[in-house]
């Protein structure tokens, strides 16, 4: 399992699957349950590489609607969620 990746939650399974459709074209997403370390959310999320953050910023900040991002970070005995955006 990656230990530092990025997940976009959301609150509905609606959102998420329209997101997914979105993006599936653009940029390699894995929809995956949403980690225990973010709180709030519909429990499923798209996971994404450290490697496509900026990309991924950029398509999403073209969406009309919002979107929160996360890092996750599971290194060590830590476990961190970090909003983004």
């Amino acid at each position: 399992m990656d230990k530092i990746f990025y997940v976009i939650a959301f609150e509905s399974t609606h959102v998420a699957i329209k997101t997914e459709k979105e993006l599936m074209d653009k940029i390699k997403i894995e929809m995956i349950p949403t980690p225990r370390e973010i709180s709030a959310s519909c429990g499923i999320s798209l996971k994404f590489s450290t490697e496509d953050l900026n990309e991924m910023l950029e398509i999403i900040q073209g969406l009309s609607y919002d979107l929160d991002v996360y890092k996750i970070d599971r290194t060590g005995d830590q476990k961190v969620a970090e909003k983004i955006r």
